[in-house]
C-alpha cells in the first residue's frame, strides 16, 4: 500500500473502530447503521430540548406552532401544520382560496423586495440546497444560542433560527429572517450569522423581486 493510499484511508464515521475503504467515511454498510443511531438521537435529543423550553403533554410544542409561529388547523383535514396547506378536501371540492398579496421588507436580507405572503405556497418551493445551506449555520447559532438571539425580546426569531436548523420553515419564518437585521443574528464577527445572512440573501434574490420589477415565478 502506498503512502497516499494510507493517508486516504480513515476510520469509520459509525466509530465501529474498523477503517473504512479508501476515499470512503464508512465501512461497507455501516452508514445504514450510523444513519439509523443518528436518527435515534436526535430523537431523544427533541424531547430533552421540548423539556428543556416547557413543553410536553401539559403543553404542546404544536399549539404554540398555531399561536405564534403561523401554523394552522386545516378545517377540512387533519393537518396541522404551515398555513400555505393545499388540502385535499379543498381540491375536490374545486376551493380555489385566494392568496395575500405579497409585502415590501423595509430590512433585511429581503429589504426593498416585495416577499410572499405567509400563506403562499412559494415558500414550499425554496430549494434543497438554500434548506441545507442555512441549517448548518443555523444550528451553530442556536446550540446554544447566545448574543442577541438569547434576548427575551428576540423568542420569535429564536424560533424561526431553530427552524431553519430543521429544516422545518414555514412562510411566516421565512418572512421573519428575511427581514431581520444582520446584528439581530450574531456579532460582526460571528462566521456562522454572516454565513446565515448570505444564505438568506440567495433567498430573497430567488424568492423576491423588486418593487417595481415584474413579478417571476419560481
Amino acid at each position: 500500500m502506498t503512502e497516499t493510499s494510507e493517508s486516504r484511508i480513515r476510520g469509520c464515521f459509525c466509530g465501529c473502530g474498523e477503517n473504512a475503504e479508501v476515499d470512503r467515511w464508512f465501512a461497507q454498510g455501516h452508514e445504514v447503521t450510523a444513519a439509523a443511531a443518528l436518527h435515534a438521537v436526535q430523537g431523544l435529543r427533541l424531547a430533552h430540548e421540548l423539556v428543556s423550553l416547557g413543553y410536553g403533554p401539559e403543553r404542546s410544542v404544536v399549539q404554540t406552532a398555531v399561536e405564534e409561529a403561523g401554523w394552522a388547523r386545516c378545517p377540512g383535514c387533519p393537518h396541522i401544520g404551515p398555513a400555505a396547506h393545499t388540502c385535499a378536501a379543498d381540491a375536490l371540492a374545486g376551493d380555489q382560496s385566494p392568496v395575500s398579496p405579497p409585502a415590501l421588507a423595509e430590512s433585511g436580507p429581503a429589504q426593498g423586495r416585495l416577499l410572499p405572503a405567509a400563506d403562499d405556497p412559494t415558500w414550499e418551493a425554496v430549494p434543497l440546497h438554500l434548506r441545507q445551506a442555512l441549517r448548518g449555520p443555523a444550528k451553530e447559532l442556536v446550540s446554544p444560542a447566545r448574543g442577541p438571539l438569547a434576548a427575551r425580546e428576540n423568542h420569535h426569531l429564536l424560533r424561526a433560527v431553530r427552524a431553519a436548523s430543521r429544516m422545518q420553515m414555514t412562510g411566516a419564518h421565512w418572512i421573519l429572517l428575511l427581514t431581520v437585521s444582520r446584528n439581530s443574528l450574531g456579532s460582526r464577527r460571528s462566521q456562522r450569522a454572516q454565513q446565515m445572512y448570505a444564505v438568506l440573501e440567495q433567498v430573497a434574490d430567488r424568492h423576491a423581486v423588486r418593487a417595481g420589477e415584474p413579478t417571476r415565478h419560481s
